[in-house]
């Protein structure tokens, strides 16, 4: 009895689609700037690929499409946010990781030299912990 139980949980899942990506095809992110561009969104990456959209969602769409490469913004350490663009960081959330840095910045044209510039200051937010709010305007 307890075979057959197994093997009815168990088969149904050799059945489940799954979207295999090569490890080779990733690209690697360490950071990520969100900022305003004559009244759009851009996500910019420290690889220096872009995206654009009304909103950060439709900019990430973006950044994916314009990107030769696998787009995972889960492996950002940093997200590097334009004063004008702190409302698109909750559009951003469900991409990233809790644990990526948030630094208040407008990074446009310099994400690599900004991410290395942070790497040697780490007293910064983490996504979990940052709120809107605290940005001083």
């Amino acid at each position: 009895m307890r075979r057959v139980l197994y093997a009815a949980l168990l088969i149904p899942l050799f059945f489940v689609p799954l979207n295999r990506v090569n490890v080779a095809d990733l690209l690697p992110i360490e950071a990520v700037a969100v900022y305003m561009d004559g009244g759009q969104v851009v996500l910019e990456t420290d690889t220096e690929h872009k995206g654009f959209g009304e909103n950060a969602e439709k900019a990430f769409v973006s950044l994916k499409q314009n990107t030769p490469a696998v787009v995972y913004l889960e492996t950002a350490e940093y997200l590097l946010v334009a004063p004008d663009a702190v409302e698109q960081v909750e559009i951003l959330r469900p991409h990233l990781k809790p644990s990526v840095k948030v630094c208040v910045w407008n990074a446009a044209g310099k994400v690599k030299d900004a991410a290395k510039y942070l790497e040697i200051h780490r007293d910064l937010p983490t996504l979990k912990t940052w709120k809107k709010e605290n940005t001083k305007k």
